[in-house]
C-alpha cells in the first residue's frame, strides 16, 4: 500500500515514542515550517535542533533532506539548511497547480463519490467561525478547510492526485498561518464548499470543476495580493 506524506492536519503535536524516530523529526520540523513557527527563509541550525529534539545529526539531516524533496527546506552551500521562503510568485505557481489539479479532482468526485462520501463532504463543508484576534480559531478554520479538500481527494482513490492536492494546500496555507491574507469570515468559503458538494451530488462533473476552479482562484488571489502588499 502506498504511504502518502502526511499533511499538516495529520501530523501530531507531540512526538509519541511508538513512532519511528526519523518520522518524529520529520513531522516536528514539517509542522513548524507549515504553521509558521519556523519562519520562511529562517536558518535551520542543526546543532540547536539536535539539542532541542534530543537526536543525533544523522536522522536530523535525513529529515531535512526529506523535507527538501517536498520543497519545504532548501540547502545552500556554506550556509546550510533554510526553511523555504514564500513569495507572491510562488503563490501564483501554486494557484496554477491547484486550479488544474483540484478542479479535476472535483470533477472526478462527481463521478466516483459514493453516497456515504457525499454525506462526509456535506458535513465537512461548513467551516468554523473565525473570531477576530483569535489565532486558535483561525488555525481551526485552516485545518477544517484542509480536511474538506482531503476528503475530496481521498474519494478519487488516486494517491498521486491526493499527494499533490495536500502538499500544495499545505504550501498555500503557509502565508495565512503567518497572518498574511487571512480569511476573516467563514461564510463565503462555506458556501463555496456547499456549492461544490451540490455539483458532486448532482453528478455534474463540469459544474463541480467550474465551481472548484473559482474557489481556488478566489482564495489564491486574496493571498497573492496580501503577499505583494507585505513585500514578498
Amino acid at each position: 500500500m502506498h504511504q502518502r506524506k502526511p499533511s499538516l492536519i495529520e501530523i501530531p503535536e507531540d512526538m509519541p515514542g511508538s513512532r519511528n524516530l526519523r518520522d518524529q523529526i520529520y513531522g516536528q520540523i514539517k509542522r513548524r515550517i507549515l504553521s509558521g513557527r519556523i519562519a520562511p527563509g529562517e536558518h535551520l541550525r542543526e546543532k540547536a535542533l539536535c539539542e532541542e529534539l534530543e537526536v543525533s545529526r544523522t536522522p536530523l539531516r535525513e529529515a531535512l533532506n526529506r523535507l527538501g524533496n517536498e520543497d519545504l527546506v532548501i540547502f545552500r552551500p556554506h550556509c546550510g539548511y533554510l526553511a523555504a521562503p514564500i513569495s507572491a510568485e510562488e503563490a501564483r505557481r501554486l494557484q496554477e497547480l491547484r486550479r488544474i489539479v483540484e478542479s479535476k479532482v472535483a470533477a472526478l468526485a462527481a463521478v466516483k463519490a459514493s453516497e456515504e462520501d457525499i454525506k462526509l463532504f456535506r458535513a465537512a463543508a461548513e467551516m468554523p467561525e473565525i473570531k477576530a484576534g483569535d489565532d486558535a480559531s483561525f488555525v481551526a478554520f485552516c485545518q477544517a478547510n484542509a480536511r474538506f479538500h482531503l476528503l475530496l481527494a481521498q474519494c478519487v482513490d488516486n494517491h498521486f492526485l491526493e499527494q499533490i492536492v495536500m502538499s500544495s494546500l499545505d504550501q498555500y496555507q503557509r502565508p495565512a498561518y503567518l497572518g498574511i491574507g487571512r480569511v476573516t469570515d467563514h461564510k463565503k468559503p462555506s458556501k463555496c464548499h456547499h456549492d461544490i458538494v451540490d455539483a458532486i451530488e448532482a453528478r455534474d462533473p463540469t459544474k463541480a470543476e467550474v465551481v472548484m476552479c473559482g474557489h481556488v482562484i478566489g482564495g489564491s488571489e486574496r493571498i497573492i495580493a496580501a503577499l505583494i502588499e507585505a513585500g514578498y
